[in-house]
């Protein structure tokens, strides 16, 4: 299975929309998110154009926890899970979270086969005893939009860039 696995959108539709079109041209069946939507709003057009499970997590940056949580009671087919997600995914164990440091503590113990998290907008690649360790890189664009695909068969990670959006109703001349 594909795993479609995002974080720190910052608000950022544009890239958010362009990520989850190439997720699911990917395949991608599932959406794990690592934190920093920022406003509810996000989470409703990630929701909304996302037709598949997703499972998140808090970030630094979301604005109300509380409306996030709400929502995604509302919302079909999406688990908050809080501040870590541990889950079980097409035979995988698997945790998440949005900081590096959370992000090892849960790989050092060497009970999952992945870990992921956010937080640097950088993507990262790399084991910790035998579990793999990624961050899928960050939608906003402050460095360079991307996401990750996580294959649960194989339990890689492969990244994917964006191409640079801009917002809607914005046209470029030069």
């Amino acid at each position: 299975m594909n795993i479609a696995l995002l974080s720190d959108i910052h608000d950022h539709i544009p890239h958010l929309l362009a990520a989850l079109d190439m997720a699911a041209g990917e395949g991608c069946e599932r959406l794990f998110f690592m934190g920093d939507m920022a406003r509810p709003e996000t989470f409703s057009a990630l929701r909304g154009e996302w037709a598949g499970p997703i499972d998140l997590v808090f970030g630094n940056n979301e604005s109300d926890r509380t409306a996030f949580l709400r929502m995604a009671e509302a919302f079909a087919q999406t688990e908050h899970h809080g501040d870590i997600a541990d889950l079980e995914a097409d035979g995988r164990r698997i945790a998440f979270t949005h900081t590096p440091r959370a992000a090892e503590r849960l790989a050092s113990d060497g009970l999952r086969d992945a870990v992921f998290f956010g937080h640097t907008h950088r993507p990262f690649q790399g084991t910790l005893l035998n579990t793999l360790l990624a961050n899928p890189g960050e939608i906003q664009g402050r460095f360079e939009p991307c996401f990750s695909i996580y294959n649960t068969n194989t339990n890689t990670v492969r990244l994917i860039k964006i191409p640079r959006q801009l917002p809607r109703g914005i046209h470029q001349t030069i």
